[in-house]
């Protein structure tokens, strides 16, 4: 009887080991799938893609001229025209003005046949070209003099001074906006902007002021922040997206909303709901949502969604690394390109939609491999746990993703119905992509308020720049009779 009871102890001993060493299998195998995933098959930016990862993506010389060579063959083979310019094609080059600031007339002195002088000698033809340049940039002081005068009831009077002049001696409104557009737009760190202004203007540049006017431009801005959500509100379709963004030592969230002819960005602590009520834009919108599903836009419920496709494209390409999920991963693929093909067609041809047969066998298409990728998992409930019941960690993931697919078909589709509407999120994505260029270049912010100052002011410039305005202009503009505002939208 001992030994029968030793020999079930060490079964039970056995089956227990068993369990935990499939735990651990599963946990080890999830914890790779999660290393393994990069901008390429998932949501994360290429920032974050690991050193192997970007170093299979540099080539070296060897390489990269091979690889230049094969794409050269294929696109003579495709299109035997040389590289460059095509004979015929329309130039793009600077235009001659008509009343040039300068004339400047040049005779040949002497004849190159017989050596003699040509200073009266008849002119038969003559060719011109237009050089354009700047001239020397010379720092124009204007003294403001306010005048005291006494009336004849004895009541002194003072003069105002304009707004420009706020202290005995201060940088004008030319300079503030050079400074900010060089800082905001072209992403120059403070101490290089104040070493090139000084070097410009002939006469020093502190890195005080100039740390100074991101706030002082933001100040100037609320109205123009105010229409902007005003009119992004009224706004049948937006699209809106979030990125962390340093500040000091801590990660702040980027957030953005934005059309074709506006953007709006905001910072704040937080990335879900509570941010969102807090910009001030999306609470009460009743138009078209475009995002990436993030889960905190589903309280916005008197919106309609519409799910970004290039992030479930990337999604899909994580399931297809695994044999038994790649195949209802590929068809769905091929009914997400397809649909997006389908669309530009309609936008094309000036359409509101695709055509309705088009819409149904897309919708066809699309059930049939949600209906396959759950027969391809595992029988049974998902388990709560994760690495627990015999699910590997990927078949976990595509069966997310599948319901997500399933609940969400109307999310995901809708620009079919709808052409105004983007199948992907790109119009959101573009105005972040600055904030990271800014963070590599300048550096992390050294304070939540000039944090908030750049956001505000790339709102500013990069709405301006949608609407083909001169940056600079806009922004002289805004240091002198007050901020430029988009014009109201035409109606459709």
């Amino acid at each position: 009887m001992a030994t029968a009871g030793r020999v079930e102890l060490l079964e039970a001993e056995n089956e227990r080991l068993r369990v935990l060493v499939s735990e651990l299998e599963a946990r080890i195998a999830d914890l790779e799938g999660r290393l393994g995933k990069t901008s390429k098959n998932s949501s994360r930016p290429p920032s974050t893609d690991p050193n192997s990862v970007r170093a299979e993506k540099k080539l070296t010389r060897a390489e990269r001229r091979a690889k230049a060579r094969e794409q050269l063959k294929s696109k003579t083979k495709a299109n035997p025209a040389k590289p460059g310019k095509q004979p015929g094609a329309e130039g793009h080059n600077l235009e001659r003005v008509a009343d040039p600031d300068q004339r400047v007339t040049h005779r040949p002195e002497c004849c190159a046949g017989c050596g003699g002088g040509l200073g009266d000698a008849e002119v038969v033809s003559s060719e011109r070209r237009q050089v354009f340049d700047l001239p020397p940039i010379v720092v124009k002081v204007t003294e403001h003099e306010a005048v005291r005068v006494r009336c004849r009831c004895g009541t002194v009077n003072q003069a105002e001074f304009p707004p420009e002049a706020t202290a005995p001696a201060c940088w004008g409104p030319g300079v503030r906006a050079l400074a900010v557009y060089l800082m905001h737009r072209q992403h120059i760190p403070i101490a290089r902007c104040a070493e090139l202004l000084s070097d410009v203007l002939g006469a020093p540049v502190s890195t005080g002021f100039l740390a100074g006017l991101g706030p002082e431009a933001a100040g100037r801005l609320s109205g123009f922040m105010a229409r902007i959500k005003a009119m992004l509100g009224s706004a049948p379709v937006v699209h809106a997206d979030e990125t962390t963004l340093r500040v000091s030592a801590e990660s702040w969230w980027l957030h953005v909303v934005a059309t074709e002819t506006l953007t709006f960005l905001g910072l704040h602590t937080g990335r879900g709901r509570d941010a969102i009520n807090d910009l001030g834009v999306l609470p009460g919108y009743s138009g078209v949502v475009v995002h990436d599903g993030l889960a905190a836009y589903d309280y916005l419920d008197r919106a309609l969604h519409q799910q970004c496709g290039a992030h479930l494209v990337r999604h899909l390409a994580k399931a297809m690394e695994h044999p038994d999920t790649n195949l209802w991963a590929r068809l769905m693929t091929g009914v997400l390109l397809d649909a997006v093909a389908a669309h530009h067609r309609a936008v094309d041809n000036g359409r509101n939609q695709v055509p309705a047969t088009t819409i149904a066998r897309l919708r066809r298409r699309y059930r049939k491999a949600v209906d396959l990728a759950f027969r391809l998992l595992p029988p049974g409930p998902l388990p709560r746990r994760r690495n627990t019941g015999g699910w590997a960690p990927h078949q976990r993931d595509s069966w997310n993703l599948a319901v997500r697919f399933r609940d969400g078909q109307a999310d995901v589709l809708r620009f079919l119905t709808d052409t105004r509407i983007s199948p992907t999120n790109n119009d959101a994505e573009r105005p972040l992509r600055p904030a990271k260029l800014h963070d590599k270049i300048s550096g992390t912010f050294r304070s939540p308020a000039h944090a908030k100052a750049f956001a505000t002011i790339r709102s500013y410039i990069q709405t301006a720049a949608k609407h083909d305005e001169n940056l600079l202009g806009v922004l002289t503009q805004l240091f002198t009779t007050g901020a430029w505002l988009p014009p109201d939208p035409t109606p459709a």
